[in-house]
């Protein structure tokens, strides 16, 4: 995934209604390319892009490799991919790392892919809510899934989970949060978007920890509807060495959790290895 480690020019950061910035040729901070994929968007076939970077040091981040170097690939070889992939695909997905620490390409990237029919989904850890505005404004994401990794009033778990402590982050936690906090409520009423948690034993994923995740949710949008998964972390490939033996939740447990963020939300999924994307029906339980 990596690549020789190039010089990038600098990136505009503005952007004007006929978007000729988005059409200006430009560097991406590229990771890697799925071509075709129908796990990133349950229910629709995209193509996803990696991009490269991230605010967070997240002890079990899977995609770790992506934080490490530069590799600067130009944005026609994305635009390339995009259209032969187009054919097989109905939409685009943003992911990384975290895809709107670089908004120049991600805005480019929504805009071409709208441009050739896809809707547009973003990945994010909702750190940076003034992209997604400028975003949901421009007409350019159909879909935001956001990263709640812990609860929303909680500054200590929240520290831990972005790596604060593991590996010496300079992050505030209360910045964090209320980025977060923005990021939800700036695109709830805008678009459609999936809420979720990765899970992970004797890390953060406990019925208490989902149970103040979910109840936090509530307080902040009022809304007992608002789509919540809860994913299975598998911790093999943890960033943090020491997490790669923990068990898994099984399916049951992860259900057990699920009901706990029942007191609060309705709408509630769990995604498993065992069964993928099922939403939860609280009244077979």
């Amino acid at each position: 995934m990596a690549g020789t480690m190039q010089r990038s020019r600098s990136l505009p950061t503005g952007c004007a209604t006929a978007h000729p910035i988005w059409s200006d040729v430009m560097e991406i901070n590229y990771g890697n390319t799925i071509p075709i994929s129908t796990i990133d968007w349950h229910g629709r076939v995209s193509i996803v892009f990696f991009l490269r970077g991230c605010p967070y040091r997240c002890p079990y981040c899977q995609n770790y490799e992506l934080l490490k170097e530069n590799n600067m690939v130009d944005v026609s070889e994305l635009e390339k991919s995009i259209k032969k992939s187009k054919p097989f695909v109905s939409s685009m997905v943003l992911s990384g790392g975290e895809p709107l620490a670089q908004k120049a390409a991600s805005m480019h990237l929504a805009s071409f892919a709208k441009e050739n029919g896809l809707l547009v989904g973003v990945h994010t850890n909702g750190f940076f809510p003034k992209v997604m505005g400028e975003m949901v404004k421009e007409k350019l994401v159909d879909k935001f899934f956001i990263d709640v990794k812990a609860p929303l009033d909680d500054t200590r778990l929240y520290a831990k989970a972005i790596g604060c402590h593991d590996f010496s982050l300079s992050l505030k936690p209360e910045t964090v949060l209320e980025n977060v906090r923005q990021s939800i409520l700036l695109t709830l009423e805008s678009v459609d978007i999936e809420l979720r948690t990765t899970v992970f034993r004797d890390f953060i994923g406990s019925v208490d920890d989902v149970s103040g995740i979910a109840r936090s949710l509530l307080q902040l949008t009022g809304n007992r509807d608002v789509p919540y998964v809860i994913q299975q972390g598998v911790p093999d490939n943890a960033m943090l060495e020491s997490m790669r033996s923990m068990e898994p939740y099984n399916r049951d447990e992860m259900l057990e959790l699920a009901m706990a963020a029942h007191e609060f939300l309705d709408n509630i999924y769990i995604r498993t290895r065992e069964k993928g994307n099922e939403k939860v029906k609280f009244e077979s339980i």
